[in-house]
This record gives C-alpha cells, sequence and structure tokens, in this order.
C-alpha cells in the first residue's frame, strides 16, 4: 500500500509538473525594454488588433495588424477572416484590465492609445494572437522591441496555416506582378541599393522604373542608423518587408521604420531585425 501511494504521489507529482511547463510554453511574458505605462479597462474590441473602453477611448496594440474589419455602409469591404479575429480578441479581454507597456509614440495621429498589453495572469497580449494567427507583425516607425519574438511566432502560424493565414493572400515575391492599394508581405533579392539624395533606395529588378522597390526616408535612415544598419550593403541579400504597396513607376513600399524589413540570410549583425 506506501508502494501504491508513494507510486500516486510521483505521479501526482509529475503531472503538475507538466501541467506548469505547458502553462508556461503557452504564456509569454512582456519583453524587456518596454515601459509601464498604465492600464486599459476593456468593454469591448472594434476589430482584431483595437480595444475600446466605457468612455470611448481605444487602443490600438503595437506591433501587429489584424485583418480590417468596415461596416456595411463603408467604401470598402472587411478583409477575410476579419469578423472572427474580433470576436476572439473581445472574448480572451472583455472585461479584463490590461497593464499597458510602450516604446516610442503612445498616441496615433486619430488620437488612440498604443502599447503592448498584458492580460490579467500577465501573458503577452500581441503574442497570443501572432501565434493563433489572429493577427500578423506589423511595427510602428520606432517599435521595433519584441519583434524577433512575434516573427518567429508568425513563421509558425504561416507554416501551419492557422488562422487568418488559411484565408489571406499576404505573401508575395518582389517578381509578382504586385497589386497596389494592398498591404503585402514581400520577399526577394536586392540586384542594386543606391543613394538619392538624403533616401536609399532598394530595387529588385533591372528596372527601377517598373520592378519592386523599397524607399527608405532620412528619418528612417536615421532609426536604421541607431541600431547599427546600413541599408546600401544590402545589395545581394534575400529580404522580406512588409506594408502597404502604392505606385511610383511600379509597385513600391515606403519604409516608416526598421521593423519592416528583415534579411533572410543568417548574419549576426542584423539580429535586431530578425
Amino acid at each position: 500500500m506506501a508502494m501504491i501511494q508513494s507510486l500516486a504521489h510521483l505521479i501526482w507529482g509529475v503531472c503538475v509538473l507538466a501541467a506548469a511547463c505547458c502553462c508556461s510554453a503557452i504564456a509569454s511574458p512582456i519583453p524587456k525594454g518596454l515601459e509601464p505605462c498604465g492600464q486599459f479597462v476593456v468593454q469591448n474590441a472594434l476589430g482584431g488588433d483595437t480595444l475600446t473602453d466605457a468612455e470611448g477611448e481605444r487602443l490600438l496594440l503595437s506591433a501587429i495588424k489584424a485583418p480590417e474589419v468596415w461596416g456595411k455602409s463603408d467604401r470598402y469591404g472587411s478583409w477575410p477572416h476579419a469578423e472572427l479575429s474580433r470576436r476572439k480578441l473581445e472574448k480572451l479581454v472583455s472585461g479584463q484590465t490590461l497593464s499597458l507597456f510602450c516604446e516610442g509614440e503612445t498616441r496615433t495621429y486619430d488620437g488612440k492609445r498604443i502599447a503592448h498589453a498584458t492580460i490579467q495572469d500577465g501573458t503577452w497580449l500581441q503574442h497570443v494572437l501572432v501565434e493563433q494567427g489572429l493577427a500578423f507583425v506589423f511595427p510602428r516607425a520606432d517599435h521595433i522591441t519584441g519583434i524577433d519574438l512575434l516573427l518567429t511566432k508568425e513563421g509558425i502560424a504561416r507554416q501551419k496555416t492557422k488562422g487568418l493565414w488559411a484565408q489571406l493572400d499576404l505573401i508575395s515575391k518582389a517578381t509578382d506582378s504586385i497589386q497596389t492599394g494592398r498591404f503585402k508581405i514581400v520577399r526577394g533579392t536586392v540586384t542594386s541599393a543606391a543613394r538619392s539624395g538624403n533616401r536609399i533606395f532598394l530595387n529588385f529588378g533591372d528596372n527601377w522604373r517598373r520592378d519592386f522597390t523599397i524607399e527608405i526616408p532620412a528619418p528612417v535612415l536615421r532609426r536604421f542608423k541607431k541600431i547599427g544598419l546600413d541599408p546600401l550593403t544590402w545589395e545581394t541579400a534575400d529580404i522580406e518587408v512588409r506594408g502597404w504597396i502604392t505606385w511610383k513607376g511600379g509597385p513600391h513600399i515606403m519604409l516608416e521604420g526598421p521593423g519592416q524589413i528583415r534579411l533572410l540570410a543568417t548574419e549576426p549583425t542584423n539580429t535586431q531585425l530578425k
């Protein structure tokens, strides 16, 4: 009997340990380098990345973007998976008091608060949403902390076609015919990197007037310099960039910050963008 009781206690201990390990694997704490910047009591979700409180203040979750939700009378239609991302976010955090953590700008141009957030058990909310395929990574100009962790989770969600990745056509090659007016994640090899005035252009074809181009304006170049990166050295590099496609003699992305772009080759000097 004593042996059976000892075995039972051992099994119980193993189960508890396994449960604890499982929980710690799922829960991800807020990354170091982000500063506490208040709290936010959630009333509901306006979209898969935007929350509102009882007073009508809105919170935009930093470093991510969810499929856009539009109303029936709006000019644009909702993206695939938009309503599902919104509902799942609302179910996850409605009524909770979120702890906020900031980096760089803390308000958008239209007055929304912008921050990373943890839910009441300390789990990093952005990490959960990206991991489940409810949102994808899209950092703002001054926001790069934690991007590497989010991109890792995004890569896994993409491989497993979880959530929005099963419905949204976000990925393009630089050599594809890329439609303007859309958000895209573009991959390709830089054929030339050139400075023109106070900006740098990364070209992905023989004809810059026709082929896909990344434009890096002076303010963004200063941010690259601050983290020790020089885009002029990226000629022949394999790159992934994300943003809105415009037309400037060909499909074109204007960078707003370093977090939008990463080198796909494994180079120690570029780990900040991986």
